[in-house]
């Protein structure tokens, strides 16, 4: 079985759910929290969600049919 590293302890998220996300169109923080709830515990992984939105960001880019499409599945 494939170790998941957590990034958020609090409500149990790893880095492979938040990528997930943001693969299908998430593009910020809020959006991450709001799907994953993760940071919005004790918020000390605030930072480390956002170096990973940030490298997904500049390797992906941004694309505005995958934000409508997240929109309209979550």
């Amino acid at each position: 079985m494939k170790h998941k590293r957590l990034v958020c302890l609090c409500n149990h998220v790893s880095a492979s759910e938040i990528k997930k996300v943001l693969r299908v169109g998430a593009t910020t923080v809020s959006d991450v929290q709001r799907f994953t709830a993760a940071g919005t515990g004790c918020g000390r992984c605030i930072r480390e969600i956002i170096a990973i939105v940030e490298k997904y960001k500049s390797i992906a880019g941004e694309d505005p049919q995958l934000r409508m499409h997240f929109d309209t599945i979550f």
